[in-house]
């Protein structure tokens, strides 16, 4: 016969909350970091249409 596992406590969720504003805040800051680097480039604009075209494979009558 087995043992029971230990119950574990619940995280509650203003714990949660906080863990994932702090999470936000570094990811905001991060991405605003790269793209005020002087290394960011300028991101080039996907030609949409064509690559619609390519992606037909069946036409449904």
């Amino acid at each position: 016969m087995s043992k029971r596992p230990t119950p574990k406590k619940r995280r509650s969720k203003s714990q949660t909350r906080t863990q994932h504003s702090a999470f936000m805040q570094r990811e905001r800051r991060r991405l605003t970091n790269l793209r005020n680097s002087p290394y960011a480039v300028i991101a080039t604009k996907k030609d949409d249409g064509d690559k619609a075209i390519e992606k037909v494979t069946r036409i449904k009558a």
